[in-house]
């Protein structure tokens, strides 16, 4: 089905909404950061956990909370549970939390993967233990194999319960294994430990799940009763030495990566082979897998104008909607994007034709077989994979050459170091078929007297507005956008934004599940990715399929009132 949000990113999701959007769904938005922010001045913390937390379990819980807080890490994702009762509570209570709430861990993690795609920042997910870890195995997989930030905090029984035949108690050690970064494995709450012990291990949490390659870390936290507002005796021993973390907003360990200036020789001399590759291309060809940011939008923008090479644009990358792009007509008639090229492949005479001599790939996946199984077929050739991360995106094993590099500081690089060489025929036969390709498409879509797959993927990206954002489900429903996809027309809306270089642009956020999961948790992550989204959202929409056909629906949601 096709589901159009209308939704406004300054909107309050209170409880009693719960019920007008989903029968699992709850949530509540925290006061905002300006009153927040003042939390010191409101009350003395030290006063605050030695009197008002009335357990071991519930000042550990609580110093859990309030560091994810200080880190930026504000949106918890609740599944209910006993166990998990000191994490619930802790963050219900919290000011500055944004807490959802929703019964199945499935649906849930899926949520917190939609949160953290739309904003760029970790969702954090609470649940009690047994298998309400394993449910979130399928989130944690796909956040894994797509770079997407989570923090997981499982309640666990403490270790004498384990192996023991107690009730909800399993091995939650290394529970998801090689799809984890890390995997920290707290000590039952105790006045003998530190309680620096727990705020260091978020800070590192959060470091290594924001740090390139972006992915979730688990943290298990093991419990003993009571696990509620009880009160027991405790020491305020475990507190000393946190005076100066009580005195202040911030987290108790910063950390920074030193970033280095790279100079144009030192560019020259790191990437010597590839500007002699990129300068001696008769045929190349710079292809734009999924883009996240308004910074590597724009770095890829400035690339292919300086390659002067045509562009195949996914539908992932953000420029093959590109509407926002009103200001940049001199851009637009500089740049030969082939946003066809999936179309034209279908002639076996082009796709014979079709033999780049060096291909440049700035980004994630792609999602045409056709495109993927074109650029197979050049090689032997050049092929130059940028990615900030290390991972290998390569299943047709022909990348020749692996840039470990964000997509701007690659893009001075090779602006500084290289003039590449204009092949005039090349490009202009390549605009030709594509020009041809599009009337073929528009032609024959003004000719639907039906709602067939490709003419709703069609009209409805076309029909999206500025500062919009679009969720599009797996299997068909995002090869259709990405064959069919249109969004070109001259923007005369108000709403823009501006990049970090100063530009104006509008912009449409696209995202999309495509790691690992198929249509798993399509509906949660869009829900997620909505509220992540931290920009001013006119729209946002969201395409996903029903077997055996599409079905589409388009109605107004009252998920954001």
């Amino acid at each position: 089905m096709l589901i159009v949000f209308f939704t406004s990113c300054k909107c309050r999701l209170l409880i009693k909404d719960a019920l007008c959007c989903s029968s699992q769904f709850s949530a509540r938005f925290s006061p905002t950061l300006a009153v927040a922010n003042n939390m010191i001045d409101r009350f003395n913390l030290t006063s605050y956990y030695e009197n008002d937390c009335p357990n071991i379990n519930t000042l550990w819980a609580s110093l859990i909370i309030e560091e994810c807080v200080r880190l930026g890490v504000t949106y918890f994702c609740i599944a209910p549970g006993s166990r998990s009762s000191p994490l619930t509570l802790a963050a219900s209570a919290h000011p500055l939390a944004t807490c959802v709430v929703c019964i199945d861990e499935r649906s849930l993690a899926f949520n917190a993967l939609g949160y953290a795609r739309g904003s760029h920042r970790p969702a954090v997910v609470i649940t009690t233990s047994g298998t309400a870890v394993s449910n979130l195995l399928s989130a944690v997989v796909e956040a894994s194999e797509d770079f997407v930030p989570l923090i997981l905090l499982t309640a666990d029984r403490p270790p004498e319960l384990l192996d023991a035949g107690a009730n909800q108690a399993i091995n939650q050690v290394n529970h998801f294994g090689q799809f984890t970064k890390h995997f920290f494995g707290l000590p039952v709450p105790t006045d003998d430990i530190s309680s620096r012990m727990v705020l260091t291990t978020l800070d590192s949490a959060v470091y290594m799940a924001t740090t390139s390659p972006y992915g979730p870390v688990h943290i298990n936290c093991p419990f003993r009763e009571p696990l509620g507002n009880i009160q027991t005796t405790w020491e305020s021993r475990g507190l000393k030495g946190l005076e100066n973390w009580m005195s202040t907003s911030e987290p108790f360990t910063t950390y920074s990566q030193v970033q280095h200036s790279v100079s144009s020789n030192q560019c020259h001399g790191l990437m010597a082979e590839l500007v002699k590759l990129i300068q001696g291309a008769k045929q190349g060809l710079l292809v734009l897998g999924a883009l996240h940011t308004e910074d590597d939008i724009w770095a890829a923008l400035l690339l292919a104008k300086h390659l002067n090479w045509p562009v195949v644009a996914g539908i992932l990358s953000g420029l093959r909607l590109r509407k926002y792009m009103a200001s940049f007509s001199e851009i637009e008639e500089n740049i030969i994007f082939l946003d066809h090229l999936d179309q034209m492949l279908l002639s076996g005479a082009v796709n014979d034709w079709m033999q780049a001599d060096v291909i440049i790939q700035i980004g994630g996946r792609l999602v045409s077989k056709r495109i993927s199984k074109m650029l197979e077929g050049c090689f032997p050739c050049s092929y130059i994979m940028v990615d900030k991360h290390p991972k290998r995106h390569d299943p047709s094993h022909i990348v020749t050459h692996r840039i470990q590099s964000t997509i701007t500081e690659f893009t001075v690089c090779v602006t500084k170091a290289c003039i590449p060489h204009d092949n005039t025929r090349w490009k202009a036969f390549l605009r030709a078929l594509n020009s041809m390709a599009a009337r073929e498409i528009s032609s024959l879509i003004d000719l639907e007297q039906s709602l067939t797959e490709p003419y709703i993927a069609h009209v409805a990206l076309e029909n999206l507005r500025c500062n919009s954002a679009i969720f599009i489900g797996n299997s068909m429903a995002i090869r259709d956008a990405d064959m069919y996809g249109y969004n070109w027309a001259k923007c005369t809306h108000e709403t823009s934004e501006m990049l970090s270089s100063g530009f104006q642009c509008h912009r449409i956020q696209v995202a999309g599940n495509r790691g690992t999961g198929g249509i798993d948790g399509l509906l949660s992550t869009a829900v997620g990715f909505g509220v992540g989204c931290n920009k001013h959202v006119s729209s946002l929409a969201l395409i996903c399929i029903s077997f055996p056909r599409f079905h589409f629906l388009i109605s107004d949601s009252s998920f954001f009132p």
